[in-house]
């Protein structure tokens, strides 16, 4: 192979991957309806948390994701972070259709949560959030880290991310 043939495979080969990352993430969609569908039929008050947050506590959490790409997020983390890891993290989440990420991480400047609030109370504002979230026509703020987004694209991250923490929620 000559050094030109080296060279070019060596910068196309991560633009490739790139590409193909990217269009894989975007052709997949979360169903958030069926998600709503399974919140709906949960049996709050029987609910145990296997995570540091309790139940109630990954309820808001989700919740406040979920407000705040309606009516903008606290604080945001910078351009070129957004711009950079945050949209290949995001492009990857989709990708792989899971989200990980630390689990009892809170928004940055997010209202602290309450830990004493009954998970009913807690999924019964969640499900409503969601269902807002669903029929909202309007314009969508910025991720605190993932930048602009699509309504799409928010409908992937906020199905990625409910179902991340709802691996913490068992039946008691």
């Amino acid at each position: 192979m000559n050094r030109r043939t080296l060279l070019y495979t060596a910068i196309a080969t991560p633009v490739v991957l790139a590409l193909g990352v990217k269009t894989a993430a975007m052709a997949r969609h979360g169903p958030l309806s069926e998600l709503l569908a399974q919140l709906q039929g949960l049996p709050a008050d029987t609910l145990r948390s296997t995570g540091r947050w309790n139940v109630s506590e990954i309820f808001q959490h989700c919740t406040q994701s979920i407000r705040f790409s309606r009516v903008g997020y606290p604080l945001a983390r910078s351009a070129l972070f957004q711009n950079t890891a945050g949209a290949a993290a995001l492009n990857v989440f989709s990708a792989a259709g899971e989200m990980h990420h630390p689990l009892d991480e809170a928004i940055p400047g997010a209202p602290a949560l309450v830990s004493g609030l009954p998970n009913e109370a807690a999924l019964a504002e969640l499900t409503s959030e969601l269902k807002q979230f669903m029929d909202w026509q309007g314009e969508l703020a910025p991720h605190f880290a993932y930048g602009e987004l699509s309504k799409s694209q928010y409908d992937t991250a906020h199905y990625l991310h409910l179902r991340n923490h709802l691996r913490e929620v068992q039946p008691s």
